[in-house]
Order: C-alpha cells, then structure tokens, then sequence
C-alpha cells in the first residue's frame, strides 16, 4: 500500500489535487484531509503556526499517523492533504517501516505571491490571513535533501497538477526511505489459571494468535511462501487465511457487517482458496499487518458485545444448517481457539521444514 502526503503552505492547491488524485487511483483509497483532526479539538485550540501549538500538533500528527495506519490494513491507499512539513514525518517513517507502506511525499510550492493570492480567496478566516500564508510559505521554503520532492504550481491547472502527480507516482517517485524495521520479539502470555469463562476463553485465544505470530516472526517473502509436499499449505497463507477467519466470524457473521477490503473484491466462486493462494503476492508485512488488523477489529467487536451483554450474544447472520440459527458469541469464540490449534499444529511442521525452528 501507498501513503502519499500531499502538503505546501495554504494557496498550493493541496485540497483540490488531492480530491482529484483520489478520484482517478485504481485501488480503494482514502483521502484524508489533516483540517478534519484540528477542527475536531472543541477547547484549547492554538493555530498550528503559533507558539505553543507544539504538543498540540504532535497529538494531533500521532491520531494522524494511526487513521492512516487502519485505513491501510484495512485495504486503502491513502493520500493525506495538509500541512504536514519535514519535522512531522518521523512518526510517519516509523509507522510505514513498521507495517510495510510504501511512504510518498509530495509538495506543492507555488510563488509567495501566488500563494497569498489564492489564499486571499478563502472562506477561512485564518488561512488566508497574509502573515499566515507567509510563515507556512517559509517554512517549505528550504526542504534541504527533501527538495526534489517539492513542484511548483503556479503556473498549472490543477487538472494538470493531479495527472502528471499520478504518472510520477507510479512510476515511484517521490517516495521516502523509511528506516529499518526494529526486530520486534514475539511473546506470548499464557492463559490465566484462575479466571472467568470469558478471561479464560480470550487468553487461550490470545495465546493462539500470538503463537501463529511466533511461527511466522523473521521469514522473508519466499520462506513464507515455501509449502511442505504434499500439501499447498504456506505460512503466509496461514496469516492471510486466518485474517480471513477473523473478519468472517467476528464481523460478518456476529455483527452482519459487509465483507471488508481486500476479501470484498474476490470472486470466489473462481477461487474458493483465494487467500491461500494470493498470500505467496503479498509482502511478509503486508501479511502481518493484515492479520494484526483482523485481530484488532474483531477484538473490538468481543470488547462491545463484553461490555453490554455477554458470551450468550448471538449473531446477526444464522447457520446456513436449516434450524440451527444463530450462533452464540461463546461458540464463535471456542471455534476461533479450535480453528488456530489446528492451523498451529500445520505451522509448527512448515516453520521445522523451512528453517528448521522448533519449539512450542
């Protein structure tokens, strides 16, 4: 997945391209408009180019940097429009080494004075104010090594802005090197030994995920995509399958929400094994941050229903067995410990044949 960051000081046209960017990418993709997150600050707002908006416009990049990570799990491109100048892009580097983006960065710098006029042109009261305009003109005036990155607008069409920005970004330019990823270790806690029907029931399902986790922790591409003959079976195709099995259960079956990216554009009718097979073209952090995804979202689905109900809660969606109904929130859960301690057993075997690790 591609984040493009789309930014320049107010007057760069960055709202009008973005909308034009994103209406014409062939992928789902999300734009993400950064006034949104100021706008959404009720008391104690300062103008972020005012002295004293630093920890405020850190919080307000941190809730940026986290939309964006659960849009691209989710199965977007995403392009952000805003001010988002080079001392704002550490936690976005750290975010795509981390969950494997690949990270675009894109500034629009027309002329001071062409700036100030459009800007002059605006409803918002605060953006168009000239000293405004100016302080955030001079702080893209000198991107240093991130020069290459800036285009100059003045004279162009934001028609033509959008096109030539979309041939350039898929031909890859733009992008930011983002530090190595940190060699996080795989831990897993144990099931509690004393503890509620519910605690006892998510810690062995925890347990489960965390060991699947493990198995698949420091393989590149083609050891996850290695298999064990006779069987198709692969690591990566463990991950994927099992993303699968969590959105299924947890939001589709329980909640009677809509298949989500990227399950909802498979036609599996062709390919009833699709998430197996499409796993070996997915990058090994393109496949943990899928799973890790799945698993955040159908752990919010177990919060809610925990929080108002209990493990009797049953499912929107009913048994496709004549008679049977619907399905208890308890069932679904044992059948997701069933459904990894299966699998777990399969990845012990490819982990021991692709590297020759062992060990619970």
């Amino acid at each position: 997945m591609t984040v493009t960051i789309l930014t320049g000081p107010p007057g760069a046209g960055k709202t009008t391209v973005a909308a034009l960017l994103t209406a014409e990418l062939e992928r789902p993709t999300v734009n993400l408009t950064t006034d949104t997150f100021y706008r959404s600050i009720a008391t104690g707002f300062v103008p972020p180019y005012l002295a004293g908006s630093q920890r405020q416009n850190e919080t307000v990049a941190a809730a940026i940097v986290g939309a964006v990570s659960a849009y691209v799990r989710g199965g977007y491109e995403v392009v952000v429009d805003g001010v988002v100048g080079p001392w704002f892009l550490p936690p976005f580097r750290e975010a795509a080494a981390r969950e494997g983006w690949d990270l675009a960065y894109v500034v629009l710098r027309p002329a001071l004075d062409v700036a100030l006029a459009r800007a002059g042109g605006r409803a918002d009261a605060e953006l168009r104010d000239p000293d405004a305009v100016r302080s955030m003109h001079a702080a893209f005036g000198d991107l240093a090594g991130l020069e290459p990155h800036a285009r100059d607008t003045g004279a162009e069409e934001p028609a033509d802005t959008a096109a030539a920005l979309r041939a350039a970004l898929a031909d890859g330019a733009f992008r930011l090197p983002v530090p190595a990823a940190a060699q996080v270790e795989d831990t897993r806690a144990d099931p509690p030994l004393r503890a509620d029907e519910a605690a006892t029931l998510r810690g062995y399902l925890d347990y489960h995920r965390d060991t699947l986790r493990l198995k698949t922790a420091g393989l590149d591409d083609a050891q996850l995509s290695t298999p064990l003959p006779p069987s198709t079976m692969t690591l990566g195709g463990l991950l994927k399958h099992l993303a699968y099995v969590e959105l299924y259960w947890f939001r589709e079956v329980f909640e009677g929400v809509s298949r989500r990216p990227p399950f909802d554009a498979v036609d599996w009718d062709a390919d009833p094994d699709w998430e197996w097979h499409s796993a070996a073209d997915d990058t090994p952090q393109e496949l943990r941050a899928l799973f890790d995804g799945a698993v955040a979202s159908a752990d919010g689905v177990l919060d809610a229903a925990l929080a108002t109900g209990s493990l009797d809660a049953t499912s929107v969606v009913t048994s496709r067995r004549h008679g049977e109904g619907a399905f208890s929130l308890r069932w679904i859960v044992v059948h997701m410990i069933e459904e990894y301690a299966r699998h777990n057993g399969h990845a012990d075997l490819l982990r021991e044949a692709v590297d020759g690790t062992t060990g619970e």
